[in-house]
């Protein structure tokens, strides 16, 4: 009686085997994209949001090397000179009496925001902070574009002018690079793999969002308390207050997003509680039916319910008020963030009803 021998040969049986390998592996990768969380962090220009994105960085990933902060030091050299330069372009342009301080004027005026901060510089630009006719136009900010953040590195600036100078965590997080492509992190936060997208907010940068689209669990929608009397840098005749509620009907109500989760982050707050005292919500066109006064909350709640009202899809919106710059505060409400969407995820996958 004979052997019962194989009907393949050692070729085809070599292609069956790399066939289940490559299914097998197929099955992981599957199992692997869907074990991961997709947030997109959306919102017009200077609303923040690459700001939280740093802050992922901070507190779920690697943070800064000295390597990396020796790199940042160039841009929050270029954000303060611009900073004070535009400061006296407006004095100047408005006619305040820079006298007291004329050399230091002078002597900004003149320099390349490309330029490093040397002591000397720090100490010029520290009595041009302190002069009246810079504080007279820095009184008027809503009125031209400057990055409102950034008169923080007015009271650091001796730390910023010294040779040797490491940027901590809050001056990389004030420093302003504006976004332009697309950016992901990915972090492994409680066991869960989150995959973190920034954008470009500008409107030039819009067109891009679309390539982000597919497969996100949560939007992160990032909208300036702050800028209810601003307007864009892109467009001086658009309040940025208005462009941002009008952006989030888009995303919110999106074919893109019938099933996403929308987490509506009012930032800037920090900013928003100095200004609301001084500038009436009410006195802005836009927002003449506001009734609050200077209250802080009621301000918060004005603007609150204005961005639920886009809400035409009827999706249930997440909102939390935040300080991008304060890590404490982003990390408080990323972790509620975290808990809705893991328990949605859940919910989506059949393990939760």
């Amino acid at each position: 009686m004979g052997l019962c021998g194989s009907k393949y040969t050692p070729d085809e049986m070599a292609a069956a085997k790399a066939s289940r390998d490559l299914d097998s592996q197929n099955i992981a990768d599957l199992a692997n994209q869907q074990n991961k969380i997709r947030l997109l962090l959306l919102g017009a220009g200077e609303s923040g949001k690459s700001t939280i994105f740093k802050q992922m960085r901070i507190l779920y990933g690697a943070g800064f090397s000295d390597q990396e902060r020796h790199q940042k030091v160039s841009s929050i050299h270029h954000n303060t000179i611009s900073f004070i330069k535009i400061l006296c372009s407006q004095a100047s342009e408005l006619g305040h009496d820079m006298t007291s301080s004329k050399e230091e004027f002078e002597t900004v005026l003149a320099c390349s925001e490309s330029d490093p901060i040397t002591e000397d510089m720090g100490q010029k630009i520290k009595k041009l902070w302190a002069d009246p006719g810079i504080q007279a136009a820095w009184a008027t900010k809503s009125d031209y574009q400057i990055i409102e953040s950034n008169a923080k590195y007015m009271t650091k600036i001796e730390d910023i002018s010294k040779f040797g100078y490491l940027p901590s965590d809050e001056d990389i997080l004030l420093s302003r690079v504006r976004t332009t492509g697309i950016v992901e992190e990915n972090y492994v936060i409680d066991g869960a793999n989150f995959v973190i997208i920034d954008v470009g907010g500008q409107r030039n940068e819009r067109k891009k969002w679309i390539h982000c689209f597919e497969d996100v669990n949560a939007i992160i929608f990032v909208a300036a308390l702050s800028e209810y009397d601003q307007k864009l840098f892109e467009d001086s005749s658009q309040n940025r207050m208005v462009e941002a509620l009008t952006l989030f009907g888009e995303m919110c109500n999106s074919r893109w997003f019938e099933r996403t989760d929308m987490i509506l982050f009012l930032n800037k707050v920090d900013l928003f509680r100095q200004k609301v005292g001084v500038v009436d919500i009410k006195s802005i066109e836009e927002f003449a039916d506001y009734t609050g006064g200077g209250d802080e909350d009621a301000g918060v709640n004005y603007f609150l319910d204005a961005f639920v009202a886009k809400n035409e899809a009827n999706k249930d919106i997440y909102s939390h008020v935040t300080c991008a710059t304060d890590s404490n505060n982003v990390k408080v409400v990323f972790e509620a963030c975290r808990d809705i969407i893991l328990k949605k995820n859940l919910e989506d996958s059949g393990f939760m009803s």
